[in-house]
């Protein structure tokens, strides 16, 4: 018997417990808001954010020059960035660093006490830290702020009223209650879209959000860049490539041969993932496969704080009778999806605040392409993108309550809303859940879909995709409400992709982590984010110039040159 349904209300919803959802709980509750977080999972203790490498690109005043990050940022992101966002994101990270290092956060120090920094891919400037231990300390902190936490519940939708964002339902993934949140402001942390590829902590990222904020009106940006892919092992999971890559980590091809001078002369082995992967493609494809990795150039100093800081890498090495200190490992390109890409929800502040009134969004669900342009996987970005932008969030959204009523909830909508979540409970037809996700799998991992893309196959993807959610709806098996959850991650994901395509189709040229073969220039005339919402059912791209006069006034390159 499911349970009577459970309402709950606060000034400040946030929807995701990973960095990004707990950092904008605990700011919206030390501005003196109540707040309540909901997670399909276990706050503090799963999810993405656990897995991470534990760094995060911070900005020291005293040695690092602000000009000589734009002018990387900019390179990097082939001018797709905003370099007002990067220097609002220097700046918070100085203060939001220092202000989690008196929380009592465990950030590696030197003997003098400073933050050791250590290099990534793309960078030289990140604090370095336990990620699984960091989450825990988390959930501690936003239970001694008086956030309530409720587990175990994913949420579906967001509840409306006039265009404007009033909270959202959803259900226990294990009981099947029915819960609906009401809010002053709602932040979006549910985090990105992984289609349950082959990276650890990912297998819940789902897109759940993305359909949600699609479904309420809210407007993406530049999401042909949706398509992360980062480096792996071929027998098992592992993490910490960012800080791999830069610290002795080797890539050779089958001929024994280091490859990656050739793609990239500069950063060899520290390329940048989207430049890895399409070697490592090109390479297979040219005869040259399989690829290997290995860490035999890793100093001893960096063996020793990387067994602290992702010691789940070594663990998985050590069950396979693996020494990545000694032995080459057969290496493949490890598909993320949307994860530390450069796309996601259009911010119209430093708030983080959306185009949608009363939703904020933070982490991998807000356009983290402000800081890193056209690329995807940038070393250390990605967790300082979430812990800054979902404390940024917290604080906009704790202000924005401010003169704000508690706008009242649509009965009818929650009835509409609750009878579509459990309409395909107890579904019988002939189509597994297992096998829904490998369809949808088969039309986004393959290299030809998102590492070297045409658009004639880009069509074929979206056909592809049309027919599965077609058979899905008609033959999905639904037999409990763990598959519940389930079915509703593959919403999540063919909203993700139709989202990914149908923006990379339109933008013909090739730039940063998007590569055509049918336009495979870099184009001036593409100095465009493009963005993507939702019209009469179908998803409309529009095209908003890159701001030129910022990168004048910064005394910034408008790439291409």
């Amino acid at each position: 018997m499911i349970p009577a349904t459970e309402r709950k209300s606060a000034d400040v919803l946030v929807l995701g417990g990973g960095m990004a959802g707990c950092m904008g709980a605990v700011a919206a509750a030390m501005a003196g808001r109540s707040v309540v977080l909901a997670d399909k999972a276990w706050v503090g203790g799963s999810g993405e954010s656990c897995f991470a490498a534990g760094d995060i690109l911070y900005f020291d005043p005293e040695e690092d020059d602000l000009h000589e990050w734009l002018e990387r940022w900019n390179r990097n992101g082939s001018g797709m960035f905003d370099p007002e966002w990067m220097e609002w994101y220097a700046g918070s990270s100085t203060e939001i660093v220092n202000m989690m290092n008196e929380w009592g956060m465990d950030f590696e120090k030197d003997a003098n006490g400073r933050f050791k920094r250590k290099p990534g891919r793309g960078h030289n400037h990140a604090v370095v830290f336990p990620g699984f231990k960091m989450m825990r300390k988390l959930r501690a902190r936003l239970e001694k702020l008086g956030v309530t936490i409720v587990d175990r519940v994913q949420v579906t939708d967001l509840l409306t009223n006039n265009g404007q964002v009033v909270g959202a339902t959803g259900f226990n993934v294990r009981t099947g209650q029915f819960h609906i949140f009401h809010a002053r402001n709602t932040i979006l942390c549910t985090g990105s879209c992984s289609f349950k590829g082959q990276y650890p902590g990912q297998d819940m990222e789902s897109g759940e959000g993305n359909t949600m904020a699609l479904q309420a009106g809210a407007e993406f940006t530049n999401m042909e860049f949706s398509n992360c892919y980062n480096s792996t092992a071929r027998d098992f999971d592992i993490c910490g490539m960012s800080r791999f890559q830069r610290l002795g980590g080797r890539f050779t091809n089958a001929l024994g041969e280091p490859f990656m001078d050739r793609y990239d002369p500069i950063n060899k082995d520290g390329a940048l993932l989207h430049v890895l992967v399409r070697a490592m493609t090109t390479e297979v494809r040219e005869g040259r496969g399989p690829i290997y990795f290995n860490l035999k150039n890793m100093s001893e100093e960096d063996r020793e704080l990387s067994y602290r800081i992702v010691p789940t890498f070594f663990a998985a090495c050590k069950s396979c009778g693996i020494d990545p200190f000694k032995d080459s490992v057969e290496w493949i390109p490890g598909f993320m999806g949307s994860t530390s890409s450069g796309s996601g929800l259009t911010l119209k502040s430093f708030a983080c605040d959306t185009t949608v009134p009363r939703l904020f969004a933070a982490g991998d669900m807000a356009n983290q392409g402000l800081l890193i342009g056209s690329i995807a996987g940038a070393g250390a970005v990605h967790l300082g993108w979430a812990t800054i932008s979902g404390f940024r969030a917290g604080e906009g959204a704790a202000r924005a309550c401010e003169g704000a009523e508690l706008l009242p909830v649509d009965e009818a909508q929650v009835e509409s809303i609750r009878e579509k979540t459990f309409a395909k409970l107890g579904h019988e037809g002939h189509l597994s859940i297992a096998d829904a996700i490998y369809r949808i799998q088969s039309c986004v991992i393959p290299a030809k879909y998102n590492i070297i893309r045409c658009g004639e196959d880009l069509r074929e993807a979206l056909a592809a995709l049309d027919q599965i959610e077609k058979d899905i709806e008609k033959e999905i098996i639904v037999r409990d409400t763990h598959e519940l959850m389930l079915y509703h991650e593959l919403r999540g994901m063919l909203t993700t992709a139709r989202l990914t395509f149908t923006s990379a189709l339109e933008r013909r040229e090739s730039r940063g982590s998007h590569y055509r073969t049918d336009y495979p220039d870099m184009d001036k005339e593409w100095n465009v984010w493009l963005k993507s919402r939702l019209k009469d059912g179908k998803i409309e791209i529009t095209r908003e110039p890159v701001p030129a006069e910022k990168f004048e006034r910064y005394g910034l390159p408008v790439y291409p040159l």
